[in-house]
């Protein structure tokens, strides 16, 4: 009893005030007089991210700072001329906020004067850019806050100085316009344009011809401060890959300030040549040490190059079984120079389960699987599965990216799937043995030759295809050989560049198979934007052009190319008026049948309303013949439309509707499509 009533007064004396004190509401606690553009909530909540809380016992500082940073906060909505006074008083405490917000100014009309040496387009980019990123505000007329517009002329000096105009100098004015809209007047004194006019060189160790080549593409172009020190690395890393390990250089910049002519010397102190000693490694404890050096490349004995140190460096490090993978150079008073490859291992498998869906399969579960170092051996063994409703599959590959010490990666997979599209079902399973290399990082650009082998079994073709029989279930051997060239600028959300890509297959029962036929199919997509791509303005309209042909010809013993092997189009990436496979050749109850001639054309421009989300309008026209020779211009099909685009950094997800131009009986009237990533 007596532990309870000591709890009970210590529970009382928490909650009643000591006397004399009285508790301050919180709202008593805070108050804005004049504020009537911006709530109490806002408020407190711009000062919470300047990092100032008005809550407990607060002192006569942090009013001061509450003070300043509301201020501050006015200043970056536009309002130029707000004033903020407060008074303070204690115990308990309680500031009051006298605020004058003054009228809201916003930007005019911009002009530049003086700055031809860029395009007025340009700096008006970069004039926008600058104060919508510094005021936050993507849409909508810009707010005249004085930081930001110093900001965005310190961004305009800035690229005038990288086009070589080092003394440039802007200087801003305004003007009043109607209302509260003030008008900005930017005027440029760009001076003497800086040009690098030659580079000569001191005690090269090898041909002067060759240190020209590595700086011709600067001669002649803008000359930007300390770009000597950027050349001298060039220079220095040149002698390096050559085998001078211990090279250095020393740059002396020339600068005529009248005529704007740049010239450099540049003296080289080379030292030896150097041959690779002894290459050691360590960290690998899973990783078996002949496939480290077998992947990093270098031989002993060979010519010290720093390139292919580096190269084999990065090719461990991407192989994604190591999280740090780093060599030491360890010079050898013999002309030698050991190599230590340093590696810290990291978990090289993942798994991972997406849950997606399409128009067609509906719900989609997917499961991945991958090990990047399968048995110690830096080979990558993967395993792809998945389930919908309208099938299932298992893909299963072990790949070695560098085939016999070269770029090219070789691999052999194995699949089985059971697949419903709108023409027919089947099951197949085989295998694939494939040799790919890829010339780009960053691009599909590359090649592939491929041996197939499948077994099409348990087959149920939906339509009924008049005087040409054929099995449903069969073999199928084929050797195929594909080429693409990318120059797109960007995989997931191209907007320039071109992506050209053809691949050439040859079925014949000498190949394992029982099937005779030669299938060409080609794509040509040219993306072409209407206005320049810059920092400041990375989402642009833009327009794309994409052709598609594609041919089946039977030879031998074959007579009809079975369904599952035909060309089909309609859908969200061919002719979007049409459902999935709906184009073409049909039975008489609507099934389509697919055909051995194909050509597509589409025709899309994209605009941009609100940063990465566009607006789409296409055309669209496609053409499927059950044979060359039925193939009929006369019989393309068109449609256009409208569609909706919003890019993510995973690619973009579409929406469209098509209209069908010119149906064939039986043809629908358009039809809505839902995709995602590029259209083509």
């Amino acid at each position: 009893m007596k532990f309870a009533i000591a709890g009970a007064l210590t529970v009382m004396a928490a909650v009643v005030p000591q006397a004399g004190v009285v508790a301050a509401d919180a709202g008593d606690q805070v108050v804005f007089e004049g504020a009537s553009l911006f709530s109490r909530r806002e408020l407190l909540g711009a000062l919470r991210r300047y990092s100032v809380q008005l809550e407990g016992n607060f002192g006569r500082t942090e009013v001061d700072d509450a003070a300043y940073f509301l201020r501050e906060f006015y200043f970056s909505r536009g309002f130029r001329a707000a004033e903020v006074g407060y008074s303070f008083t204690s115990p308990p405490p309680r500031a009051v906020f006298t605020i004058d917000e003054g009228g809201r100014t916003m930007i005019g009309r911009v002009e530049f004067v003086g700055g031809d040496a860029l395009p007025t387009e340009r700096l008006h980019d970069i004039f926008s850019a600058a104060v919508r990123v510094a005021t936050l505000q993507p849409l909508g007329r810009m707010r005249y806050v004085d930081s930001a517009v110093e900001a965005a002329r310190q961004e305009i000096v800035r690229a005038f100085q990288l086009a070589g105009y080092l003394a440039a100098v802007a200087t801003v004015s305004e003007s009043e316009a109607a209302g509260n809209l003030r008008d900005i007047r930017i005027e440029i004194d760009a001076g003497v344009r800086y040009v690098l006019r030659n580079v000569e060189f001191e005690n090269s160790p090898v041909p002067i011809a060759e240190l020209d080549a590595v700086v011709a593409s600067q001669i002649g172009q803008p000359y930007v401060r300390n770009e000597e020190l950027l050349l001298g690395s060039r220079i220095e890393e040149f002698l390096k890959n050559r085998g001078y390990l211990e090279a250095s250089v020393r740059e002396v910049a020339r600068i005529d300030t009248q005529s704007g002519s740049v010239g450099l010397t540049v003296n080289v102190t080379a030292g030896p040549i150097f041959q690779v000693g002894t290459i050691r490694v360590q960290g690998n404890v899973q990783t078996a040490e002949a496939a480290v050096l077998a992947r990093f490349g270098v031989k002993p004995g060979t010519t010290y190059d720093a390139s292919k140190v580096d190269e084999g460096a990065r090719r461990l490090w991407f192989s994604g079984a190591f999280a740090e993978a780093e060599v030491e150079r360890v010079p050898r008073a013999d002309g030698t120079v050991d190599l230590l490859v340093n590696l810290e291992e990291t978990r090289a498998k993942r798994i991972q389960f997406n849950l997606a869906y399409s128009q067609w399969e509906r719900g989609l579960a997917e499961v991945h699987y991958i090990d990047r170092n399968f048995l110690g051996t830096l080979n990558r063994f993967s395993i792809d599965a998945g389930v919908s409703l309208r099938g299932y599959g298992i893909y299963g590959s072990l790949a070695n990216p560098w085939f016999f010490g070269t770029d090219a990666t070789g691999s052999i997979g194995g699949f089985l799937s059971r697949r419903e599209l709108p023409a027919y079902r089947s099951t197949e399973v085989g295998t694939t043995l494939s040799l790919e290399r890829s010339y780009n990082a960053s691009t599909l650009t590359g090649y592939r030759v491929q041996y197939g082998w499948k077994r099409v079994s348990d087959s149920e073709i939906f339509g009924e295809e008049e005087g040409r029989p054929f099995d449903p279930d069969y073999t199928l051997g084929s050797v195929s050989v594909a080429q693409t060239y990318d120059t797109r600028n960007d995989i997931l959300s191209p907007m320039k560049g071109a992506l050209l890509r053809h691949e050439m297959e040859a079925a014949s029962p000498g190949l394992l198979g029982e099937l005779s036929f030669f299938r060409f199919d080609a794509q040509m997509t040219y993306y072409l934007p209407l206005r320049e791509i810059t920092t400041e303005r990375p989402f642009v309209p833009f327009v794309v052009l994409n052709h598609r042909a594609g041919l089946l010809v039977p030879y031998a013993g074959t007579d009809v190319v079975p369904v599952q092997e035909r060309f089909f189009l309609g859908g969200p990436n061919t002719v979007r008026s049409y459902q999935l496979d709906g184009l073409g050749p049909k039975d008489n109850d609507g099934v389509p049948l697919g055909g051995l001639a194909m050509l597509l054309a589409n025709v899309e421009i994209q605009w941009p309303v609100f940063n990465n989300i566009y607006v789409a309008a296409f055309t669209d026209g496609g053409n499927l013949a059950s044979t060359f020779g039925e193939f009929d211009l006369d019989e393309t099909q068109f449609a256009a439309g409208p569609g909706l685009r919003v890019y993510t950094p995973i690619g973009a997800v579409r929406v469209d509707y098509g209209y069908n131009l010119n149906p064939d009986p039986g043809d629908p009237v358009g039809n809505w499509q839902f995709g995602f990533g590029f259209t083509f």
